[in-house]
């Protein structure tokens, strides 16, 4: 599993860190010594916001003491321990001052907790909306303090306006606020007791291969209707000669870019296996993404279970967060905000020199540019094959040649 880790002291953030969960913690403190600067004289190890019993829990394992994959740890200073002697508001102000004054671990705690960076700046709001993950595993029942007051956490002042005359339509319609925010964070505690791994970002598909002998780390995107390559991969591998920028056009997901042509023909190596490939080539941050039209066919397995993708006979392994490319997530996360869709064809990828005029009219009324026939011919397919295959992708070349190539 991997954790990060958030030293407080030194503003620094490490990770993620791969260790196993039967790893117990004395093993995991020499490790954050050597690697992480801790100091067991002088600083605690925190997890989900409660002190470790270093002393009496040296032979535990990581399960054992409840730590999960993706999850935060924090070192801080000794001193800083008696935050635990606050009452349940008090302690979420201290956290809210301490994510002020600590940018790095507001930064990584933004990930896993929604709409963090909104609220941090209102106390009132911040404690409404976050202390049923702050105070999930504190010690004692979490809103304790503030239950002894009323059922929804809020000044008793407005608490007991609200109750002296609950019928008003002003009060009426608070109150149905209020049981309706008891009920999601109820949800939410649930949530993260039992899925706390809703709260973290998922790592994307990527794996290695390598083409003309130039490692790559390739996207894979199940979303994404064709196999696409940057034109900076195209010269790093030697194949921009062989772009065919008659191929021009558009691809059209969350956001658009302008295709500059394709390469019809290169080898991929993946594993031990050789395997053809058809790219189109656009300006792009992203190397490589791997299609549907690749996936479908070399017939591959995409096995979440095992994280491996079985293609052409091989099996090779997704890689790890720490292992993707940084600048890819972020022109993922830029293009589309999720890579779902992040490239697809739109058909006006037929040569920009073909005279539009010329139509073939064929069976059942569908005409076909007379040029896009004979461009998708000129890939060795008869004519009936190249027509079968506009009419089945609805004229669309780019899509027929992909569909020829199955």
């Amino acid at each position: 599993m991997q954790l990060t880790v958030s030293n407080e002291s030194t503003e620094q953030v490490y990770g993620p860190i791969d260790v196993s969960d039967d790893m117990v913690l004395d093993d995991l403190l020499a490790l954050l010594e050597l690697d992480c600067s801790f100091d067991g004289e002088k600083q605690d190890l925190y997890n989900n916001m409660a002190a470790i019993d270093v002393d009496g829990s040296r032979a535990k394992t990581l399960k054992e003491l409840g730590i999960q994959n993706s999850q935060l740890l924090l070192i801080k200073n000794k001193s800083e321990s008696n935050i635990e002697n606050l009452n349940d508001r008090d302690y979420v102000e201290a956290f809210r001052r301490q994510l002020l004054a600590n940018q790095l671990m507001r930064q990584q705690l933004s990930f896993q907790i929604p709409g963090l960076d909104n609220i941090i700046n209102d106390p009132r709001l911040f404690f409404e909306r976050l202390s049923p993950i702050i105070l999930q595993r504190r010690g004692g029942s979490p809103f304790s303090a503030v239950q002894n007051q009323n059922d929804f956490g809020i000044p008793q002042g407005e608490y007991e306006k609200l109750m002296k005359d609950p019928e008003n339509p002003e009060n009426k319609k608070r109150l149905a606020e209020l049981t309706d925010q008891k009920a999601i964070d109820e949800q939410l505690r649930y949530a993260y007791e039992f899925t706390p791994e809703v709260f973290t970002t998922v790592s994307m598909l990527f794996i290695n291969l390598e083409i003309n002998g130039h490692p790559v780390k390739a996207f894979v995107d199940t979303g994404a209707q064709m196999t696409m390559m940057s034109t900076k991969l195209a010269e790093l591998t030697g194949l921009t000669r062989l772009i065919d920028r008659r191929f021009i056009g558009e691809a059209r997901g969350v956001g658009t870019g302008k295709i500059l042509g394709r390469i019809h023909q290169a080898q991929l190596k993946i594993e031990t296996q050789y395997i053809p490939g058809s790219f189109a080539v656009l300006d792009t941050g992203i190397d490589l993404l791997f299609g549907l039209d690749m996936l479908r066919r070399h017939q591959a397995i995409i096995d979440l279970k095992d994280n491996v993708m079985k293609i052409a006979g091989v099996e090779t392994k997704f890689l790890t967060e720490a292992d993707i490319p940084k600048s890819s997530q972020e022109e993922i996360i830029k293009k589309a905000g999720g890579p779902s869709g992040v490239i697809q064809g739109t058909g006006s990828t037929v040569p920009s020199n073909a005279p539009t005029t010329i139509n073939s009219q064929q069976q059942g009324g569908i005409s076909h540019s007379e040029a896009a026939i004979n461009q998708l011919m000129d890939l060795g397919f008869t004519r009936t094959e190249v027509i079968k295959a506009l009419d089945m992708t609805g004229g669309n070349a780019e899509l027929a040649a992909s569909y020829l190539f199955q």
